[in-house]
């Protein structure tokens, strides 16, 4: 065991007996070439091959599909929206983010495909939007996905959004989740293709990702785990059973947002196409640049003071991750990106240092800016 493994492992086992958590599976990726060292490893009550609900990690997987094929000239980042969903042509502005739905403005310009990669869609969650018409609006017309997606078949969502005002100028705020539902009807339509077997031929198959997908066959079900969530007194509540039968069914709505499955061994391969660029066991996924391009800050005026509610003042958002606009942990580097998902995984790359890591548990997070494990995890990773 190298001294990074030793470290992080110890680590993980002082969170475990604190009782931060009762487990974790974690994948640790650093060098290049035949250099590269990939180890998986786990403490507590999982094993190396648990499935776990990564929630959010769903975002950065589908954002490198989308670059993939904004590569592959299916769609351009400049695209507007409506070419492929025509029910929001036209679709109305409010004056102010808590005015009432009737108080609208004209847009100015198309909503594009970046804008919706950079949470710019204009719907979602926010402080901005609490307790407003809008926010009653989505929850009213089922537009709103956490944990789990909408109920809606994608073309009813779309729908029903279509009725809906923005709470913003396109591309002129930050509201976080709900862009990345609309994600997923823009590639449908763009591809004609369900997004589960795009997300598999276009990005998973290529990289070796075999066990990440918004569904778990038979065989492997009793490698899910129970899902938590934390209640109001921070007690954890189940809120899924082990081998949840639910998961044998693929959700009506494939959410780009949210609801993936996968394995450390599968984000440890992710981990690795990030940190070579594009470059997979399968082929090239995507060019270089391309990764560069997602994983550069890309928050505007008008976006940032939304987003620093939800990012806090040291991250930027790129296309489904976040960035680190400053080092966030001795040894680790500006630059440093990926994101959380609220079920309890995260996955973060410093390309500088040539080190990925994600750590995975079933007992989710509170909010978007991760908890208290997930950071000593990444301080023992990046530590020097």
């Amino acid at each position: 065991m190298t001294d990074l493994e030793d470290r992080v492992r110890s680590r993980v086992a002082e969170l475990t007996a604190n009782h931060d958590i009762p487990g974790a599976t974690w994948a640790l990726v650093r060098g290049s070439g035949d250099d590269r060292r990939v180890h998986v490893e786990s403490i507590g009550r999982y094993a190396d091959d648990s499935i776990f609900r990564v929630a959010s990690l769903t975002k950065p997987i589908v954002a490198v599909l989308t670059a993939a094929l904004a590569c592959d000239g299916v769609l351009g980042l400049d695209d507007p929206v409506e070419r492929w969903v025509p029910e929001l042509t036209g679709r109305q502005v409010l004056r102010a983010p808590d005015a009432e739905l009737d108080d609208v403005v004209p847009p100015a310009r198309s909503l594009t495909v970046s804008d919706v990669l950079e949470m710019g869609a204009g719907l979602g969650w926010g402080p901005v939007l609490e307790g407003t018409p809008l926010q009653r609006a989505q929850a009213e017309q089922q537009l709103e996905s956490t944990w789990l997606p909408s109920p809606l078949e994608p073309d009813e969502w779309v729908r029903r959004l279509g009725s809906v005002p923005m709470a913003h100028q396109p591309g002129e705020g930050w509201l976080y989740q709900m862009s990345y539902d609309l994600l997923t009807v823009v590639l449908e339509r763009a591809t004609a293709t369900p997004l589960d077997k795009l997300l598999r031929d276009r990005l998973l198959t290529p990289a070796g990702m075999t066990e990440t997908g918004w569904s778990v066959g038979p065989a492997p079900l009793d490698r899910v785990p129970a899902q938590y969530f934390p209640n109001r007194a921070g007690e954890r509540v189940e809120v899924a059973p082990p081998a949840d039968p639910s998961l044998l069914e693929l959700p009506a709505f494939r959410s780009s947002a949210t609801g993936l499955l996968s394995t450390a061994a599968d984000l440890a391969r992710f981990i690795e196409l990030l940190l070579d660029e594009g470059d997979a066991p399968g082929g090239r996924v995507l060019p270089a640049a391309a990764v560069r391009h997602l994983s550069q800050d890309r928050l505007g005026a008008g976006a940032r003071p939304m987003a620093v509610a939800d990012l806090g003042p040291t991250l930027g958002w790129g296309h489904g991750v976040a960035v680190d606009l400053e080092p966030r942990f001795p040894g680790s580097h500006a630059g440093r990106f990926g994101w959380h998902g609220g079920t309890g995984a995260s996955l973060w790359v410093d390309p500088s240092a040539g080190v990925g890591a994600a750590i995975l548990t079933q007992h989710g997070m509170g909010g978007t800016t991760g908890a208290d494990y997930v950071e000593a995890f990444f301080a023992a990773v990046h530590a020097v």
